[in-house]
């Protein structure tokens, strides 16, 4: 074996969210359920399993980085590996069809990485609860991008236009 082929990393996923939800979908009960407790800013319980489903899906950077993508991967976890990129699937549009209030959503939108670690876990569960599956990438935007980066912004806007666009209609 060459020394290129040793020290190549292994090709990055596409979708490294649908990577996790993937994997979270076939894994083991004991692996799901100690993802599921495990919180990344409060416990350090399920490490081994997050790092691992991690470098599985190619996710790699800082520290801080690993941390905002392992709740990401608690999210999902909570919500039973539910993510669905199909336009039909948009997360604001989900948020509405389930019934989440536009000032709960408001909520969402204007959080910071504090309050956002502790709503979308809430959400998650809801997701994973009603057996719902949404595209987790404007949700996972939230947390993995800086509010008022140009991704961040696009995320929030997207969350609301589809949240507005179903919840108008339902109303």
């Amino acid at each position: 074996m060459s020394d290129s082929q040793t020290t190549e990393t292994p090709a990055r996923s596409k979708d490294p969210i649908a990577s996790l939800a993937g994997h979270l979908r076939r894994a083991d009960t004991g692996t799901l359920a100690r993802l599921r407790r495990h919180h990344p800013g409060a416990s350090r319980g399920a490490a081994f399993d997050s790092e691992r489903l991690l470098q599985a899906a190619g996710i790699n950077g800082s520290d801080t980085a690993r941390g905002r993508w392992a709740l990401v991967l608690h999210c999902l976890a909570l919500a039973d590996g539910g993510h669905d990129p199909r336009p039909d699937h948009a997360a604001g549009a989900v948020l509405a069809r389930l019934r989440f209030s536009e000032a709960r959503v408001r909520q969402l939108v204007e959080a910071d990485e504090a309050v956002l670690a502790d709503l979308l876990p809430r959400i998650a569960r809801r997701l994973g609860n009603t057996g719902a599956s949404a595209n987790w990438w404007p949700l996972a935007r939230l947390v993995l991008d800086e509010a008022d980066s140009p991704e961040g912004r696009a995320a929030r806007a997207e969350i609301v236009r589809s949240f507005v666009g179903i919840a108008d209609y339902q109303d």
